[in-house]
């Protein structure tokens, strides 16, 4: 879901070193070694920029970025990795406190530091695997390393790491069950807490005081009222909720890199929130999760359940699509649409999201981040 983003990540930033050990990182690094040996790759340089698409280079570092900045990963067939961050030096002891990796090189432009470590590596000319470098990174930088590098052979990896990526190991799935329950918490906080001058802002700061006690890196809400005319999901403002408001609530929180999403429909009265009766939606979804089986094609999930909707006799609402991929990232692979034949496999963290037409409350919309264990799919959010 394309939310407004800060400017600066203001949440907690840490290297919880139990929940996700250096081995863990390791493993991940010997893993695309060999990928890159089978492709004749002599060095691998996975780029991310801003604060969503810090997701290639932080699979590998666990560094992120705070601010909008630039990133690199360099993984070459043997030795150390090294990653290269905009920043200044100063910055290198907090960057360091945050990643395993030893080489640390901060810079002004990373494309330029790029270029010079491959020259000190003497790998130029080489054969050199792009990942998320023409995607994302900005196009003055990437013309200069283009030019650069132009003895060298470039191979387009981003579809072996995004291959990876989509399957995550157990400590990943680990990380996004602690981001799913401060989702759930958010939500149970919404519906336990009263609201006597109810109105958007105040919502907004109950949400967010309650992610950042819970060490959330950072987070994202929208917010609809499907009882107005032209409605949309919105970022929150200064308008007051009203009796008998029907409310639609997207979060999404990000716990030590992992992300969770979900979605509830409340109705406001009695200045407080509770869940309207979502018997049809509910009865609905529920078919639509136990739909998601192993092995089978996203395409066919995605056809099955639009043929689900229709047997219901529901009207969808098809702007805010079935959901996607999810974990470093807020959209990842697979993409939950006709054109997508991935096949569901155990290992992948989704977001499913169901949105339908309601005569009486405008819309009703339910939503949840659910991983496919080998017993089937398990919501947890």
């Amino acid at each position: 879901m394309e939310t407004m983003q800060p400017t600066l990540k203001r949440g907690r930033d840490v290297w919880n070193r139990i929940n996700m050990p250096k081995a863990e990182f390791l493993g991940r690094v010997e893993k695309i070694r060999e990928q890159i040996e089978q492709k004749g790759i002599d060095v691998l340089l996975l780029y991310g920029n801003s604060l969503n698409e810090y997701g290639n280079p932080c699979y590998i570092s666990n560094y992120f970025m705070k601010m909008a900045q630039g990133a690199v990963v360099a993984i070459t067939c043997k030795g150390e990795v090294t990653l290269i961050c905009e920043g200044f030096s100063r910055d290198l002891p907090t960057v360091k406190s945050t990643t395993w990796v030893d080489d640390v090189r901060s810079c002004e432009d990373v494309s330029q530091r790029s270029v010079a470590f491959l020259e000190e590596k003497n790998l130029i000319p080489s054969t050199i695997g792009f990942v998320g470098l023409e995607q994302f990174m900005p196009y003055h930088q990437f013309q200069f390393l283009l030019k650069s590098i132009e003895p060298c052979k470039i191979i387009h990896a981003g579809d072996m790491i995004r291959e990876i990526r989509m399957i995550k190991y157990q400590r990943e799935v680990d990380q996004i069950r602690r981001s799913s329950r401060i989702v759930a918490r958010i939500f149970d906080r919404i519906a336990q807490t009263p609201f006597p001058d109810a109105n958007e802002k105040n919502l907004e700061a109950v949400m967010g005081r309650e992610a950042y006690l819970e060490g959330v890196e950072d987070i994202r809400m929208l917010i609809a009222k499907p009882q107005e005319g032209n409605w949309a999901l919105r970022p929150f403002e200064g308008v007051s909720l009203s009796a008998d408001n029907v409310v639609i609530i997207y979060l999404a929180v990000e716990f030590e890199r992992y992300w969770s999403e979900g979605i509830r429909t409340f109705l406001f009265k009695n200045d407080s929130f509770a869940e309207p009766n979502l018997e049809v939606v509910k009865s609905l979804y529920k078919r639509i999760v136990e739909g998601m089986t192993l092995r089978k094609r996203v395409s066919q999930f995605y056809r099955e359940t639009i043929d689900k909707i229709k047997e219901s006799q529901v009207d969808i609402i098809h702007e805010y699509g079935l959901g996607q991929g999810i974990g470093l990232s807020l959209q990842e692979f697979p993409l939950l649409i006709e054109e997508d034949t991935s096949p569901l496999k155990e290992g992948m963290c989704l977001t499913l999201r169901l949105a339908i037409k309601d005569k009486e409350m405008g819309a009703m919309m339910i939503g949840d981040t659910i991983y496919l264990s080998k017993n089937g799919p398990e919501v947890l959010t």
